[in-house]
C-alpha cells in the first residue's frame, strides 16, 4: 500500500502536491455511513489527489487488522469503540472522527449538530398539539445522549418534560427489551410524541406499537432521524424523519483532513453540521390533538396559513372566540396562534427552497411573508441559518445524490 511522495513517518504530513492515501473506516450497512461516503466522494471528484482504502463493514466491526503497520497518510473513521480508538492512536496518523459515539478521544470530530436536530424535533412534535412526549435512544452513545439532552431541555422549557427510555445497541432486539419498550409505551400519556434517536430504532418502536395495538400517529406520533428513505418507506406506517446532513459531514471531514495533512492545525472543538428538514410521512401526519376545536384551528393553518389568514378567521373556523382560542393554544400547545402560523410558513419555505429555483422574494411571498427581509429574519430565528445557506446546503446534498447515482 505504499505510495510515492514525501511522507514523514508518524505525522501524516506530505508535500502539498503529493498524492495521499487515506483509509475510510466507515460502515456501509447504515444510511448515515453511506451518506458520509457520498460526501467524501464529492470531495474526491474535485481532484485532490487522494487514493482511498475502504472495505464494506458494519458499524460495530473491529478496526481492520491491516491498519496495524499501515503506511498511509490519514484516516476518516466512525470511531465506534475504545478498542478501535486505541488502534487508530497507534497509527500516529491524523484521524478525523465522524461518529461522535465516544467522549474524549482527542480526535477532531465532524458530526451532524445533534442539539439542532433535537430542537427541530421539538418544534415539529410540539406543533402537532401534543402535551406528552418521549425520547427513545441508545445508552452510552454520545451522539444519542446529546440529542436526548437537547430534546429534554427544549421540551422542559415548553412545560412538557419528556419521559426517556434507552437501550444498549447490542440488546435492542432482545425479548426483554421488547417487553420494556411495550411497557414504557403503555405508560406514556396519550396522545404522545416520541423522538427516536435514529430511523433504525424508530422502526423497532413502530413494530412495538403494532404489537401493542397502539395507533400511529393518533395515539403515538413517531419521529426518527436520518431520513433513510428505504427504512422510512417500508415502515408501517411510513416514518417521518429529520434529514441529517451526513453527506456534508463526509465532505467537511475530508476537507479538514486535507488541511491537517498539509500541516494545518486541527480544530479542538467539534465541527457541527446543521440538519436539513423534517420529511413528514404518515407517522406524524395527523394533528394528534385531543381538543377537536384545536384540530380545526390547526387544519385551517395547514390549509390557509400561507395566505392572508388572521387569528380571527382561525377562531371562526374553530368555532371559538379569539381570546378563548389564544388561551387554548397557550395552555395546550405551549405557543401562540401566530407562532403556529409562522412555523407552517417556514416549513413551506423549506420545501420551496429545496425543490424550486424561485427567487427569495417569490419564496417569501409564496410562504405568506410580506417581504423578503422579514422572511429572512423569521427563517433564521426558526432554522438557525439563513434561507440562502439552507438552499445551498440542499443543493449540495442533491448534487451529491445525483453524482452518486450516476457513478453506480
Amino acid at each position: 500500500m505504499s505510495i510515492s511522495g514525501t511522507f514523514k513517518s508518524g505525522s501524516g504530513r506530505v508535500s502539498a502536491n503529493a498524492p495521499r492515501q487515506v483509509a475510510l473506516i466507515v460502515e456501509t450497512a447504515m444510511v448515515s455511513g453511506r451518506e458520509i461516503l457520498k460526501g467524501i466522494g464529492r470531495f474526491l471528484r474535485e481532484g485532490h489527489g487522494w487514493t482511498v482504502v475502504h472495505e464494506p463493514r458494519n458499524l460495530l466491526d473491529p478496526a481492520p487488522r491491516w491498519l496495524e503497520g499501515w503506511k498511509g497518510h490519514g484516516i476518516i473513521a466512525r470511531v465506534a469503540s475504545a478498542e478501535m480508538a486505541e488502534v487508530l492512536r497507534r497509527t500516529r496518523l491524523p484521524v478525523v472522527d465522524v461518529l461522535g459515539l465516544l467522549r474524549d478521544t482527542n480526535f477532531p470530530l465532524v458530526h451532524v449538530d445533534d442539539a439542532a436536530i433535537a430542537r427541530m424535533a421539538a418544534r415539529h412534535l410540539g406543533g402537532l398539539g401534543l402535551s406528552s412526549f418521549g425520547f427513545y435512544g441508545f445508552v452510552g452513545e454520545n451522539w444519542s445522549e446529546q440529542r436526548r439532552d437537547a430534546f429534554c431541555a427544549e421540551m422542559e422549557m415548553r412545560g412538557a418534560p419528556p419521559r426517556v427510555l434507552e437501550v444498549e445497541r447490542r440488546l435492542r432486539l432482545s425479548p426483554k427489551q421488547g417487553r420494556r419498550l411495550r411497557e414504557w409505551l403503555r405508560r406514556l400519556p396519550k396522545p404522545t410524541g416520541v423522538l427516536v434517536c435514529n430511523d433504525d430504532l424508530a422502526n423497532d418502536l413502530l413494530q412495538c406499537c403494532r404489537q401493542s395495538d397502539m395507533e400511529v400517529p393518533e395515539q403515538v406520533a413517531v419521529l426518527g432521524v436520518d431520513d433513510d428513505d428505504a427504512l422510512c418507506s417500508i415502515a408501517c406506517p411510513p416514518l417521518s424523519s429529520i434529514r441529517a446532513a451526513h453527506a456534508e459531514v463526509g465532505y467537511q471531514a475530508a476537507l479538514l483532513l486535507q488541511r491537517w495533512m498539509r500541516g494545518g492545525v486541527p480544530p479542538k472543538t467539534p465541527v457541527w453540521i446543521s440538519p436539513g428538514e423534517v420529511l413528514t410521512r404518515q407517522s406524524t401526519d395527523v394533528m394528534a390533538v385531543a381538543d377537536p376545536r384545536l384540530q380545526q384551528a390547526l387544519r385551517c393553518i395547514q390549509e390557509r396559513g400561507c395566505g392572508k389568514l388572521s387569528v380571527d378567521e382561525i377562531a371562526r373556523a374553530a368555532g371559538l372566540s379569539r381570546s378563548v382560542l389564544q388561551r387554548r393554544f397557550r395552555a395546550r400547545l405551549g405557543k401562540t396562534v401566530h407562532a403556529a402560523i409562522r412555523r407552517h410558513q417556514v416549513e413551506t419555505a423549506c420545501r420551496l427552497l429545496a425543490d424550486t429555483e424561485l427567487p427569495m422574494a417569490e419564496v417569501a411571498a409564496a410562504s405568506g411573508f410580506p417581504h423578503a427581509e422579514y422572511f429572512s429574519h423569521v427563517f433564521r430565528e426558526e432554522m438557525e441559518m439563513t434561507p440562502r445557506r439552507y438552499r445551498l446546503a440542499m443543493r449540495r446534498e442533491a448534487r451529491s445524490e445525483m453524482r452518486a447515482g450516476s457513478d453506480q
